[in-house]
């Protein structure tokens, strides 16, 4: 019975982490509790999970097109060798498997990331020591973004086919010049991001009574230079990002 109770008032404060983050995070800051956050976590991850395997057929369907594309350069190939390859190509494997379970394993990886970051911003910002044991909770709650994010994600990926669907600023550009400044970098401003990154400067602003403003500029200070950063390097055409 009382397991079931705890559930239920879990649930209720994950769900104002959406519409009432504030109180949200005060309750977090008053009835502090491991199993909670960890069974957030378990949530988010599932939910990433679960998405993966859904849109795996349309990742398996590009998968044999760039096969496909890739035959028109090789006139070689009988096309019994062609059908072995694409058939092949369709099976699910050890490649999708570990695929698969990568994407929970990078729930856990950003979680860690956004930690280390947000203690180390609030040490900066607030002047005293923040013990990783009310972190982590703080950026297991923002990280709630990603369960509407991977719905969102995963029906447009469903409706349009693509892998990557645009979620950010830079789809309004239209067909502006690719070259410019915004055309560059605005791809990587993600409405979600920006989500997470207000829901975690508020938890840690408002948990250690420091200013909410100044977290989240901070935070974002830090988002920017990765944006950029990682921009920079995919112009530079490698993959190391």
């Amino acid at each position: 019975m009382s397991a079931s109770i705890d559930l239920a008032k879990y649930a209720g404060r994950w769900l104002q982490v959406f519409y009432r983050p504030g109180k949200a995070f005060a309750d977090l800051e008053s009835e502090p509790a491991s199993a909670e956050w960890m069974l957030m976590l378990v949530l988010v991850m599932s939910v990433v999970l679960c998405a993966g395997i859904v849109t795996l057929p349309v990742a398996m369907d590009r998968e044999k097109a760039l096969f496909e594309t890739e035959f028109q350069s090789y006139s070689d190939l009988s096309a019994d060798q062609q059908s072995v390859i694409l058939r092949e190509a369709v099976q699910f494997d050890h490649r999708q498997l570990i695929g698969l379970f990568v994407l929970p394993a990078s729930v856990c990886f950003m979680v860690a990331a956004w930690s280390v970051v947000g203690k180390h911003c609030g040490e900066l910002i607030f002047g005293k020591p923040l013990p990783y044991g009310k972190v982590v909770p703080i950026t297991v709650y923002a990280s709630l973004v990603l369960v509407p994010e991977t719905i969102v994600k995963t029906s447009l990926v469903l409706l349009t086919g693509s892998l990557d669907p645009p979620i950010h600023p830079g789809v309004f550009l239209g067909d502006a010049d690719p070259e410019t400044l915004w055309s560059l970098f605005l791809p990587g401003v993600d409405f979600f991001g920006v989500w997470f990154l207000f829901l975690l400067g508020l938890g840690l602003a408002q948990t250690f009574r420091g200013s909410a403003r100044l977290t989240r500029l901070a935070l974002g200070l830090m988002w920017g230079m990765w944006i950029v950063i990682r921009r920079t390097f995919e112009l530079l055409g490698t993959v190391y990002v």
